[in-house]
């Protein structure tokens, strides 16, 4: 429910002329980032105890200098519907759109071996050519047997270990008697 009505928030911003997604991703990261590392301010946001104008008053109302006046705006309609927790996603989703409209996106690698990085490239450049996306993949050390590929934004998934290697040769044996 809170994502629904996070991208209802998103949509409006994105809505807004003279606003940029890039300047609003900017203006809402450090809040974004404050809120998701610190747990007594998402406790202070969630508090029924603090009554949505204290919560504006305490962290939007000082930044008004800092922020587009259409931003903080939406900050304080975002506060009289006591939803500032919001932020953080509001700012996740914004950063997709962002990714959707520059055809950009960003993958992982999982393996428990080390990837020389010619292979990595490799498998970008196949990537990109069968999604028609720019892909930068990070290679992640991981304990699966195998290797896994991952790029959430386009819901691309590859998995490929030794274990389901082994049962697909052992049904093609079976197949083939």
């Amino acid at each position: 429910m809170e994502n629904l009505v996070a991208k209802r928030y998103a949509k409006a911003l994105m809505g807004i002329d003279g606003i940029t997604l890039s300047d609003a991703i900017e203006q809402l990261g450090a809040l974004a980032e404050a809120i998701e590392s610190s747990s007594e301010l998402k406790e202070f946001l969630l508090s029924p105890l603090v009554s949505s104008s204290k919560k504006f008053d305490a962290i939007i109302a000082p930044l008004k200098e800092k922020l587009d006046p259409k931003v903080f705006a939406l900050l304080e309609l975002m506060a009289q519907k006591n939803r500032l927790s919001l932020i953080p996603e509001l700012k996740a989703i914004l950063e997709k759109e962002s990714r959707l409209a520059s055809n950009h996106f960003n993958g992982v690698i999982e393996s428990a071996d080390e990837l020389e990085s010619s292979l990595v490239e490799k498998l970008a450049q196949k990537l990109q050519k069968y999604s028609g996306s720019d892909i930068d993949l990070e290679v992640k050390k991981s304990d699966i047997d195998g290797v896994k590929v991952e790029v959430s934004d386009l819901g691309l998934e590859l998995h490929f270990s030794k274990e389901s290697a082994k049962k697909a040769l052992i049904e093609h044996i079976q197949k083939a008697l």
